[in-house]
Parts: structure tokens; C-alpha cells; sequence
């Protein structure tokens, strides 16, 4: 047979024809040969045509063509990057025929990669979370040390004016105490209108 000649040879373009051609003039087609057509379409890349041919043969009940079969397609899913859909094609060739030893060796290499893969994914959300805020304590010290600094700046730029720093700390407190005087006088005045408010109504 031409076809088969031609595969055993590695012209798989020649093989591909061949097929086709027998495929074409008998009305029944071995699944010998369906298998080798889609050996010759995968090895030449047209994985798209490939796939449906193995896809003819799934069904057979025959176990070392259905195992190799799946064997093909889980390749082909692989090359899809569709991990999931290879894993269960390769869990499905083994089951078939334990002895398959390329789907064990793709199964379980497949297997370590995707878990790998699956669990940097869960790890990256846990890195990608936002910072919690600090406990009160915390934020109590981070206050004071923000409040000190700002005196340090505030003390620093007194004394660039030529104030020593025990003049430059008395401007600071009087400027403190006025601001106090001015919220509690700011209270009282808040405080007198609204009784004069209660009083009025």
C-alpha cells in the first residue's frame, strides 16, 4: 500500500494524500488507517485536521487504538494549551491500557506543571492584598512621631530666622496657647448663639 509506504518513510505529506485517496474510493475505512491519516496530518502541524480524525476513533472498543487515540488528542490539547481537557484525555488513555507509556510519562509531567502553575495563582492574590491598617497603638506612635517631626520642622525654620531654640520654643508654645484661646473663645461664641436660638424660638 502507497499510503503506508510512505508513512513508514516519514513523507507524511505523501501518506496524508494516500489516505485521502483510499478514504475516498472504499466505503469502508480501517481504523488502522483513519489512525495513521491523523499521524500524517499531526506530524505535518495541521493539528485542526488531525484532531477531528482522532476524534472519529474515540469510541472504539478496540483498547490499544483508543488509548493511543487519546493518547494523540490529549498531545494536541497540550499544544492548545487546554491543560485540564489533556489531563483528562491522558487520565482516559491509561485507564485504557496501563502499559501506554508515553500518556503516563505526558499525564504525569503535565500533572507537576499544572499544580505549580495552580498554586502560584492562589499564592499571587495573597501578595496582591492590600496592607491592613496598623493596630491603634501603632497608629497612636505613628501620630507622634508625624506631630514631633512637624515641631522639629517648625523649631528648625524659627531658627533660620536667628532665634535660639529656647526663644524659638517660647514663640511655639505662645502660638500653641493662642490657639487653644481661640477654639475655646470659637466654642463659647458657638455655644451663646444657639442659646440665644432656643431662647428666641
Amino acid at each position: 500500500m502507497e499510503a503506508q509506504k510512505a508513512f513508514l518513510k516519514g513523507d507524511f505529506q505523501e501518506a496524508s494524500l494516500q489516505y485521502q485517496l483510499l478514504g475516498k474510493q472504499s466505503f469502508f475505512t480501517p481504523s488502522e488507517v483513519t489512525l495513521n491519516f491523523a499521524h500524517s496530518l499531526f506530524e505535518q502541524k495541521d493539528t485542526l485536521a488531525a484532531r477531528k480524525k482522532y476524534a472519529q476513533l474515540v469510541s472504539l472498543k478496540e483498547p490499544n487504538l483508543a488509548s493511543t487515540t487519546y493518547s494523540q488528542l490529549g498531545i494536541i490539547f497540550c499544544y492548545e494549551r487546554d491543560t485540564v481537557r489533556a489531563l483528562a484525555l491522558f487520565k482516559e488513555a491509561l485507564i485504557l491500557r496501563p502499559d501506554n507509556d508515553i500518556a503516563r510519562y505526558n499525564y504525569e509531567l503535565l500533572k507537576k506543571q499544572y499544580h505549580a502553575e495552580k498554586n502560584k495563582q492562589e499564592e499571587k492574590p495573597k501578595a496582591d492584598k492590600k496592607p491592613q491598617n496598623p493596630p491603634p497603638n501603632q497608629q497612636q506612635q505613628n501620630s507622634e512621631v508625624a506631630e514631633d517631626n512637624s515641631q522639629k520642622e517648625l523649631l528648625k525654620t524659627l531658627k533660620n530666622y536667628g532665634l535660639t531654640l529656647e526663644k524659638a520654643k517660647t514663640i511655639l508654645d505662645g502660638m500653641k496657647n493662642d490657639e487653644i484661646q481661640y477654639i475655646q473663645k470659637r466654642n463659647n461664641l458657638v455655644k451663646s448663639r444657639e442659646s440665644r436660638i432656643t431662647q428666641n424660638w
